[in-house]
């Protein structure tokens, strides 16, 4: 059996451009309101109220979506150079954001009675998410 290589150099750009796509969207002159509104919330209601925890606990969680990631991206059928481009990465991002990410968030809000906003934030974050990491690990392998 094969064994998959990893850019180590690309996973870590995969995570910090995770990290800013995440300050950026939530932001509250992006989405940030939006999301809090959809809650019925105020945006300063949102905030971590122990930082290092809260985002210490995403770092490590968005380690591991990475590694999933890393694997759907670059792994097994996907050797070829014609696969080695940000518009692989985008393709990716489209059909796990379609696949995944949609009925993960779109069914419970159903059940839950969440604002349609609230999907559509979520949804919306990770395909940027998603594109953003899954484009560069496609592109730098």
């Amino acid at each position: 059996m094969e064994e998959m290589q990893i850019n180590w150099m690309a996973f870590a750009a995969a995570v910090v451009a995770q990290m800013i796509v995440g300050y950026l969207w939530f932001h509250p002159a992006v989405m940030g309101k939006i999301w809090a509104k959809s809650l019925g919330k105020d945006y300063d209601d949102l905030k971590p109220k122990n930082a290092f925890k809260t985002y210490g606990i995403t770092i490590l969680l968005t380690l591991l979506f990475t590694m999933f990631l890393v694997n759907n991206v670059t792994g097994l059928g996907n050797e070829d150079l014609k696969f080695h481009t940000f518009k692989h990465g985008i393709f990716h991002a489209i059909i796990l954001t379609l696949m995944i990410m949609l009925p993960v968030f779109g069914t419970p809000a159903l059940f839950e009675k969440r604002d349609w906003r609230w999907v559509m934030v979520h949804v919306g974050y990770w395909f940027c998410r998603i594109g953003a990491a899954a484009g560069i690990l496609s592109y730098w392998r």
